[in-house]
């Protein structure tokens, strides 16, 4: 729904791997820190040392300040903090897509 084709991952590996194969059809990354294998953090890093244009938005119940500060000067573009309503979501994810095209 909502216009959006949607990739998955079921862990962090798996998500750089993705990108990796991928990178030209992706707009986004959403991911969460707390990923198996490869945190949330390794991806965000990983993608964007590979494409530092990458939209990525981080999603976590807790964010430590520094890592926060430390996510955002390495590139990603909002965090999201649990519990969160889908709508929240979609609008954080429109108005990161948004930014892109300007």
């Amino acid at each position: 729904g909502h216009g959006y084709r949607v990739l998955t991952a079921s862990d962090g590996a798996e998500a750089i791997d993705t990108y990796r194969r991928l990178k030209d059809e992706i707009d986004l990354v959403l991911t969460d820190i707390g990923l198996p294998k490869l945190s949330g953090w390794d991806v965000c890093r990983n993608i964007l040392t590979a494409n530092p244009h990458a939209s990525v938005i981080v999603a976590s119940g807790y964010i430590d300040p520094n890592q926060k500060s430390d996510l955002k000067d390495s590139g990603a573009k909002d965090f999201i903090h649990k519990p969160y309503l889908p709508e929240d979501v979609l609008q954080r994810i429109r108005a990161v897509l948004d930014a892109r095209r300007r």
